[in-house]
């Protein structure tokens, strides 16, 4: 399974901190230990050349005693301090106090050993004109006690900051990454259609400018599907108008088509019956050019020309008397001559659909009138029908 970023970050960050704190402690613990051993490899250098200058000096001087009991007056004298020796002559020792088993180093050399169980420093030298081997030996076994004391508390306090660091590490980063968590639940509740969703902008952080752009792109796609939202209704309202008036025509036409082919017609009848069909049929293809170019005029406007509005509404009696016989509604033009600036089909439709309607609600033997009203400059369609209540309005 994955690790979520968060468990990523938390866990590198936190070994990162072990190697490292942990590094420097060992480092620490190290350069302890040995500059505590370089300073007692300095006291033991400074001791044992003090001592060699006091045996040659003593060895010298002839003095009361002779070379084996002065030897083992210094291995007596300085065992007390803490200090053995040991005295070689012609490679056979004279005197050693050191434990038997400890290699004794040759010349003037110094060495680490451990002797009994427990380390020291041993130093060998040549003194009295090369006839004796002096070695010392000081037991620093005390300097290993320091160290494991030193790690056993570096330890301590290691394993303590530790788990101090792990948990606040922890509380921080839950922290930090509070911003990133409202981010992330933002973007599911946008996933899940709720469009209106936004992240939280407050500081002036990474964040917070990574929340503004975020809310910036979801401003801009609801944008997008607001502006697709919208020209799919108007497409809809487009094919709405198209089959709606589209209706009118076609209905004219098939009743006048009807007319002519049920009732034995005069010449003139039929001709009339004709050119009405013709006048639909023409009024059809431009009422389908008209609504297929909606897009067009909302974007552009409408083109306006100086219409007739008599022949508009002339055209329109012609259209619906058939229809109004057959429903025994008596539709009259009651005169009026306006001329005005504007989209002639547009126009027409308008007035269509207005006659249309008051004949669809006028009861038999009712009257729809239309017009124009000369003084108001305006156009009038009456009818007697049934009305519509207060609610309906």
């Amino acid at each position: 399974m994955r690790m979520k970023f968060f468990e990523r970050s938390y866990i590198l960050t936190l070994i990162l901190f072990l190697v490292f704190f942990n590094g420097a402690i060992f480092l620490l613990e190290y350069f302890t230990y040995q500059r505590n051993l370089d300073s007692e490899i300095q006291v033991a250098r400074s001791e044992q050349y003090l001592i060699c200058e006091a045996y040659e000096r003593d060895h010298s001087s002839g003095g009361k005693y002779k070379s084996d009991v002065l030897q083992n007056s210094y291995g007596s004298f300085y065992l007390e301090k803490g200090i053995m020796l040991s005295f070689s002559k012609d490679g056979e020792v004279t005197f050693s106090n050191i434990t038997e088993g400890a290699v004794i180093p040759q010349s003037d050399v110094l060495s680490i050993d451990k002797i009994g169980g427990r380390k020291h420093i041993l130093i060998s030298k040549y003194i009295c004109d090369g006839d004796i081997l002096l070695t010392y030996a000081k037991d620093i076994n005390e300097l290993e006690e320091e160290l494991s004391k030193l790690i056993i508390t570096f330890g301590g306090v290691s394993l303590v900051a530790s788990v101090l660091f792990a948990l606040l590490l922890y509380y921080m980063q839950k922290r930090l990454l509070v911003p990133l968590e409202k981010l992330r639940r933002v973007t599911k509740d946008i996933s899940n259609g709720n469009f209106e969703a936004r992240a939280d902008e407050a500081g002036d952080d990474e964040f917070s400018q990574l929340a503004r752009d975020f809310n910036t792109m979801t401003d801009k796609i609801n944008d997008q599907i607001d502006e697709l939202k919208n020209a799919a209704a108007r497409k809809q309202a487009m094919l709405d108008n198209l089959a709606h008036e589209l209706r009118t025509p076609l209905t004219t036409i098939y009743g006048y088509a009807e007319y002519a082919h049920g009732v034995k017609l005069s010449e003139d009848a039929l001709l009339r019956s004709l050119r009405n069909i013709m006048s639909e049929s023409k009024r059809l293809g431009s009422i389908s050019d008209t609504l297929l170019d909606s897009a067009f005029i909302r974007e552009n406007g409408i083109e306006k020309k100086k219409v007739s509005v008599e022949d508009i509404l002339y055209r329109t009696v012609e259209r619906f008397s058939i229809r109004a016989s057959e429903k025994k509604v008596s539709l009259k033009y009651v005169g009026g001559k306006l001329d005005v600036y504007g989209d002639e089909t547009l126009l027409e439709i308008v007035v269509s659909n207005l006659v249309e309607n008051a004949i669809r609600a006028s009861h038999e033997g009712g009257t729809v009138e239309i017009g124009v009203d000369e003084q108001a400059k305006s156009i009038f369609v009456k009818d007697n029908g049934v009305g519509l209540d207060e609610e309906q309005i």
